[in-house]
């Protein structure tokens, strides 16, 4: 199956299975299915939007019990809107988010269908905050999340001209308070783990997942994984377990599987942040599978393979020293060769004798050849111990035979 099929995970479950089904038996089928989920996305937006919302016409401000104007939203949509909390037709709230007073999404039936609500740090800006919301349609399905990122001095501005809060306020958690009292009001909760003092303190790390890099928060109940699309978020408790991998002096890569054994591989976090998610893990009882039988064989096998690939390397070294030895020039102890040699010298001698006869038949006096004669018997003397053969006297052998084997029977131990 292709490594890109993130838009799997934005299916229903059992859609998924069913893509995943006729995918293992037509492989080529699952582009197809990518390609005709990229198509519904972008061109199918506004009508799908449309259809959630089921809103026409303006907005009751006297409805209205709350509102932040002109909030940066991230998704599902990203633009400028106006997020209010009102009451519907019904007098039952709602959260509608607008521009120029006319909606562009609602979700109702806040106690139902707000899943989860929280407020996350901005880790790049400190004056930035995050408002995360996941819900579910009526039909069951569960759409993208809603995120919006919140400029405090400005929100904390509109609060105190609306008196939401005190004109004196300076503090930013005054106007989340205010947030907080008004959700619960309407039947939903925004949490605030990283202001509650009470248990242990969320954290956050910057990650990569694929090629995309992003801010993996590690919450009392929840992980979640933002901020480009698809947006992961997942049930503390539906962590099966956890496996770390890739570890080098700096970064480590973290595999999160659940109970349905999907794997999500976060890497290239800092090793400094090992020590909170690992303490997590550990408190959430989540299952540290570093050290897996399946991972240790696959650990054995790269190094067996690494070996293999080391020594073969080795053995073409070896190769390469013993062709650049043959090259040298060695004298040989050869006795054949020592013979070819001596057999050269006694030509070379030859010649010699016969060029030492020549200039005795043209010398005209017994004198030049007297001198011949001295200069032969000098150059005889100068190649002669070439022609010496080498003699072993095989008594003398015997001899040190005996004086080694009386040396070895001597009784005399070394230490």
């Amino acid at each position: 199956m292709p490594a890109n099929d993130g838009f799997l995970d934005q299916l229903p479950k059992e859609l998924r299975a069913e893509v995943e089904k006729i995918s293992k038996l037509l492989p080529e089928a699952l582009p197809i299915f990518e390609l005709v989920y990229q198509d519904g996305q972008n061109n199918g937006n506004s009508k799908r939007k449309a259809l959630k919302t089921d809103v026409s016409g303006k907005l009751n401000d006297s409805n209205v019990i709350f509102e932040l104007k002109d909030i940066s939203c991230l998704s599902p949509v990203r633009k400028k809107l106006n997020m209010t909390i009102s009451l519907d037709a019904d007098f039952k709230p709602i959260i509608v988010f607008n521009k120029n007073n006319i909606a562009e999404l609602i979700i109702k039936d806040l106690k139902d269908s707000v899943n989860y609500a929280v407020f996350l740090p901005f880790s790049e800006k400190k004056n930035l905050l995050y408002l995360y919301m996941r819900y579910q349609n009526p039909d069951g399905t569960n759409p993208d999340p809603v995120l919006l990122t919140m400029n405090k001095e400005v929100v904390l501005k509109q609060f105190k001209d609306a008196s939401k809060v005190p004109p004196e306020a300076t503090d930013f958690s005054e106007c989340m308070e205010y947030m907080r009292k008004q959700a619960i009001l309407t039947g939903f909760r925004i949490s605030d783990p990283f202001s509650n003092s009470n248990g242990p303190p969320a954290f956050h790390v910057e990650c990569h997942r694929g090629t995309k890099e992003g801010t993996l928060y590690f919450l009392p109940d929840h992980i979640i994984f933002g901020f480009k699309k698809p947006i992961l978020t997942f049930d503390s408790n539906d962590i099966e377990s956890i496996t770390y991998s890739s570890i080098t002096r700096l970064t480590f890569n973290v595999t999160l599987i659940t109970k349905n054994q999907d794997k999500y591989e976060f890497s290239m976090i800092d090793q400094s942040e090992y020590a909170h998610i690992d303490e997590y893990v550990k408190r959430k009882q989540v299952k540290d599978k570093s050290m897996s039988d399946e991972l240790k064989a696959k650990t054995t096998a790269k190094s067996q393979q690494a070996g293999e690939q080391s020594a073969l390397k080795e053995a073409t070294q070896q190769l390469k020293e013993q062709s650049s030895i043959k090259d040298i020039p060695l004298d040989s102890d050869d006795e054949e060769e020592d013979g070819n040699f001596e057999e050269g010298s006694s030509s070379d001698r030859s010649d010699e004798d016969s060029d030492s006869e020549d200039e005795h038949r043209d010398a005209e006096h017994d004198a030049d050849d007297d001198n011949s004669e001295e200069d032969q018997q000098a150059q005889d003397q100068f190649e002669g111990p070439q022609d010496i053969p080498l003699i072993i006297d095989e008594d003398e052998e015997e001899n040190d035979s005996d004086i080694i084997e009386a040396d070895e029977d001597s009784g005399v131990e070394y230490h």
